[in-house]
């Protein structure tokens, strides 16, 4: 069966590795170690060796530092390096030759085994890849990937075109904001993830697609007092669907203290959801049919609830709407209307140089 997370990488590394300078690349997992060299498996069945010079550097990744690394290597780590040209052959432990490369300045460790990961709910146990570029890769024992869990980003880390980020909080709002999020932690069950992706490989394993599940918390918008923050939520359903999932909070920009979302609002909890959707039937973007209304009235969240720059919209996700098959989108633009429910703090911008 083919090595798909290792085929894949290896790929991907490569070409952003070309991509740097156009010097040929060479990336794969070490499989072996000798005392001069690192025996890579470059695609199932291939294997080339590169040179442990006294001057190349290794650079780590997480708690692996890239000194003891080269003082000790080990098997279960992929790496990347440009190649400087060839060294000859070397032998591995089979008594195979394998061509050698020299390294061009550094070797760089890319993605490292998690042994044993995890187990699903029928005994079957999972390894799993931490790597640099993708996250975390989760593989049967004969190396089919099921799922890619990329890594949680916080706000602190995204910027989105001409939007105020992370970096316009106050010295003081920044740490919470933050630990805001640290605590908000996953939205997912990574678990149930597996099971559902180990579910559909067993189904149907010739035309399986590896599952993800990605999560992302990025600026949304931003007025003279509050900050608004979006998190978004992305699951493969099945085959090469997914579903997205959408989750705003609300920041005083000075202190960072998080602001319930009712509380942006002028008139009572219990009356923004038919409010808003009142506007959104009035511009268009509501249901025609009264049934619907009423069905999303009885639904309403607040956390179904974002700001963006220009309005604000109301997701339903799929299942909340009994008539409704999929996830259903309103929104209601910042127009006078939609201000007046709202104070005039809470107000984002249309532009950062308003402020």
């Amino acid at each position: 069966m083919k090595k798909r997370l290792f085929l894949f990488i290896s790929l991907a590394l490569c070409l952003a590795l070309s991509a740097c300078d156009g010097k040929d690349s060479i990336s794969g997992e070490v499989v072996e170690v000798t005392p001069t060299a690192l025996i890579l498996e470059i695609n199932e069945g291939k294997q080339v060796a590169v040179l442990l010079e006294e001057n190349t550097y290794i650079f780590g990744m997480d708690d692996i530092n890239g000194d003891d690394y080269k003082a000790a290597p080990y098997t279960g780590v992929q790496v990347s390096f440009h190649q400087k040209g060839r060294a000859g052959s070397i032998t591995t432990a089979n008594g195979t030759q394998v061509k050698a490369y020299r390294p061009d300045d550094f070797i760089r460790i890319s993605a490292y085994l998690l042994p044993e990961a995890a187990v699903l709910s029928d005994g079957t146990v999972l390894d799993a890849w931490k790597t640099d570029f993708f996250g975390t890769i989760y593989q049967t024992k004969d190396s089919v990937e099921l799922l890619r869990e990329y890594a949680p980003n916080g706000p602190e880390n995204h910027h989105v075109g001409d939007l105020e980020s992370y970096d316009d909080l106050s010295e003081v709002a920044m740490p919470h904001v933050a630990e805001f999020y640290e605590k908000q932690g996953k939205l997912y069950d990574l678990q149930a993830e597996l099971e559902r992706a180990w579910t559909a490989y067993r189904t149907a394993p010739e035309t399986f697609s590896s599952f993800v599940v990605r999560q992302d918390s990025s600026p949304a918008a931003s007025s003279e007092r509050v900050f608004y923050f979006r998190t978004n939520l992305t699951r493969t359903v099945s085959g090469n669907i997914v579903q997205e999932a959408t989750l705003c909070a609300a920041f005083d920009r000075e202190t960072g203290i998080n602001i319930p979302l009712d509380d942006l609002f002028v008139c009572q909890k219990e009356d923004i959801g038919k409010k808003l959707l009142d506007l959104a039937e009035k511009g268009g973007t509501g249901p025609a049919d009264p049934a619907v209304k009423a069905e999303m009235q009885a639904a309403f969240q607040m956390e179904y609830l974002s700001f963006s720059q220009d309005g604000l919209w109301i997701e339903f996700p799929q299942g909340t709407l009994p008539s409704q098959e999929h996830t259903y989108l309103v929104s209601v633009e910042f127009n006078e209307d939609c201000k007046t429910l709202l104070h005039p703090w809470a107000v984002p911008h249309r532009s950062p140089n308003d402020f």
